[in-house]
């Protein structure tokens, strides 16, 4: 057997130290990452969490926010769920009035200027007015006050805002999820957002908010088009003529008689102003300005006005089993035979599509019997009469004129175990005002049988303290805390609600 040389020993020990060198410093740099990756933050049932999609995270059974090597955030549960937060997460925090923003963001000065904040920001007085953007169509506003135009959105402290390719926006808080379809602005201390544009304003000077990261925001100012006024004398007389012979036959069944402005609408389709008269022919006098007579002089009008029509969907607000819906019906001609919403998706505990019939002369509608946490197609479509300009037939057409995408809000409650003692266990179950059980129960299970009920004080629920109650105990060491039977707006509500608890071996 050949033996080293002193060279090739060297060459020997000092390669083994370079491996080992190099095996030590690959353990540093995991240890380090996933160190780094470990920083956590406690979450609590006081912890409000959003994630980058804009959906709220059920944090009820408390848990911790990690970073991982890829940079996307997971919110771990205690219960062992696992949510990804996305490159940007959101947190409040109710018990100290605190918002922490998860992830590089960019903070926009009045002036203009940028900052941007590496990792994560805390702000700690939300009454100052403060602007983030998060991501791409991503922002976060603070301010104690923020709202639209009319109000009909009004936020406090802080208010996100996501915004899909064609400038639609879904603003979100702890109490507001309202998903909107045509631009809108807020307004909040000295700040102006022109949500749809993407362009922040401050005292007259606009930010470009597209040049911070850019911007994949396809929505375009719609080109105003010309209204062409074109006047036609005989269909103007025609439709006058029409009008006064509806009025008469009214006045005619119901001998009505208008003595306004001195004048009588007779039954001949004669009126009468000022001892003026025309038998069989309908005139107006200079107030009017038209006349069906051969001459056809009283015609001075010189344009037509356009009576607008329209039907609109202005927003939606999510609760966990309905939805409010905002609209508007602009119908001058009364041309609109029905105006209706299609909504699509869980309903009733069935998958459906549901018609529903509109007031048009009313501007909301709630939408019952949703399952929670699920997503609904809301579409608004209208029924009008159409006429033939050739044939002056008369037809029915059906449009549908606007959808959104809307997803129902999770059940916001608490349910704590307060003591367990002499053969009892003692709750506390609470639930907001906004969103309340009509009725139902509390009912203890172990190993599956049922061994207590007690029915829910739907008042105490409400209420700060909140409903306090015991269920009696058997022998076992695994238990169960349910919520059953529940019923909201007189349908029943099919939620998981449940508090599990273990009582030691003795």
């Amino acid at each position: 057997m050949r033996k080293l040389n002193l060279k090739n020993k060297v060459f020997i020990v000092v390669f083994s130290l370079i491996i080992l060198g190099i095996i030590g410093l690959l353990v540093y740099a995991v240890k380090l990452v996933g160190n780094k990756g470990k920083e956590v933050y406690a979450v609590t049932s006081n912890t409000v969490l959003f994630a980058n999609d804009s959906n709220q995270i059920d944090t009820k059974n408390g848990g911790r926010i990690e970073k991982k090597w890829s940079g996307d955030y997971y919110f771990l549960a205690s219960n062992q769920d696992t949510y990804k937060l996305g490159k940007s997460s959101v947190v409040y925090e109710t018990s100290n009035d605190t918002l922490t923003i998860f992830g590089d963001n960019y903070q926009v000065f009045k002036d203009g200027n940028v900052a941007k904040l590496k990792d994560s920001a805390t702000i700690n007085d939300l009454s100052v007015p403060y602007f983030y953007k998060l991501e791409d169509r991503v922002y976060l506003i603070v301010a104690d006050e923020i709202y639209n135009e009319d109000k009909s959105i009004f936020a406090n402290k802080y208010l996100l805002i996501y915004i899909d390719k064609q400038g639609n926006a879904s603003v979100l808080n702890d109490v507001l999820n309202i998903k909107t379809i045509n631009p809108m602005i807020l307004y909040f201390g000295n700040f102006t957002f022109d949500i749809a544009n993407e362009k922040l304003i401050v005292d007259e000077k606009s930010i470009d908010l597209k040049a911070i990261i850019g911007s994949t925001n396809e929505y375009v100012v719609p080109e105003k088009e010309e209204d062409v006024l074109n006047f036609d004398s005989n269909k103007l007389i025609e439709s006058y003529n029409e009008l006064v012979n509806d009025f008469n036959q009214y006045a005619s069944n119901n001998k009505i008689k208008s003595y306004a402005n001195n004048q009588v609408i007779q039954n001949n389709n004669t009126v009468i102003n000022n001892n003026t008269t025309n038998n069989g022919e309908t005139i107006i006098n200079n107030n009017g300005g038209v006349s069906n007579s051969s001459s056809n002089n009283a015609v001075q009008a010189k344009n037509k006005t356009n009576l607008v029509k329209r039907v609109s969907l202005r927003g939606s607000i999510s609760y966990p089993t309905f939805i409010d819906v905002s609209y508007i019906v602009t119908d001058p001609e009364n041309k609109y035979q029905a105006v209706y919403l299609l909504v699509t998706g869980e309903i009733n505990g069935e998958v459906a599509t549901q018609k529903i019939i509109l007031d048009k002369y009313d501007t909301k509608y709630r939408i019952v019997g949703l399952a929670t946490n699920s997503e609904y197609s809301i579409s608004l479509g209208y029924i009008e009469v159409v006429k033939d300009e050739d044939t002056g037939e008369k037809s029915l057409v059906d449009n549908i004129e606007d959808v959104i995408n809307v997803r129902t809000t999770k059940t916001k409650y608490a349910l704590k175990i307060e003591k367990i003692s002499n053969g009892y266990v003692y709750f506390n179950y609470k639930m907001t005002s906004d969103y309340a059980f009509e009725s139902g129960k509390i009912v203890l299970y172990a190993g599956g049988n049922m061994l207590d009920e007690v029915l829910i004080d739907t008042e105490a629920i409400k209420s700060e303290k909140g409903f306090e109650g015991r269920l009696k105990l058997e022998q076992s060491n695994l238990y169960e805390i349910r919520v059953e039977e529940a019923v909201y707006n007189g349908k029943n509500v099919n939620d998981r609600i449940v508090k599990s608890f273990a009582i030691p071996m003795p």
